[in-house]
């Protein structure tokens, strides 16, 4: 009896021993591309597409390809967004699933400039972060922009269509 006592005191005493294992965080990271590689959005700037062309080209698969904010950067996540022609939007990163909703291309007029707008449904998710789709939107066959605000230190996300 006291042997198994014994050896399961030092059984006790040898699972408290602790080891340090380094937990890798994985991320699966992308080179960043700034905004001179993309021509034909830059074209846009004071032109915005023909709403209906926009509400037909942003249908698909994107890559976030580049981020034009205050602290640019060489890599960024691998993030995906896919339009669905039925008006949902679903975005993941690193291949899960991050975030989900409904969406919209519609026209707005302010102040005289007219620009082509994605907005979401749910109108208290401003502050998720992984919202990267609500914005002015430039738009091409193959390259988009979806501005939130960089004229006020907001980021700006560009994109490259995925092939189907």
């Amino acid at each position: 009896m006291k042997k198994l006592f014994l050896g399961l005191a030092l059984l006790s005493f040898a699972a408290c021993e602790t080891s340090t294992v380094e937990s890798e965080e994985i991320s699966d990271m992308i080179k960043a591309e700034s905004i001179e590689d993309f021509s034909c959005i830059n074209q846009q700037a004071d032109n915005p597409p023909l709403l209906s062309d926009a509400q037909t080209k942003i249908v698909g698969k994107w890559q976030l390809k580049g981020i034009i904010s205050m602290m640019p950067a060489t890599e960024i996540p691998n993030i995906k967004v896919e339009f669905k022609e039925d008006g949902g939007v679903f975005v993941t990163k690193d291949g899960q699933n991050v975030y989900t909703d409904a969406y919209s291309v519609i026209e707005k007029t302010e102040n005289g400039y007219t620009s082509i707008q994605v907005i979401t449904d749910n109108l208290m998710d401003g502050f998720n972060e992984n919202n990267i789709v609500k914005g002015t939107l430039r738009i091409c066959d193959n390259e988009m922009m979806i501005d939130q605000g960089i004229a006020f230190d907001a980021p700006g996300y560009l994109f490259r269509k995925l092939s189907e």
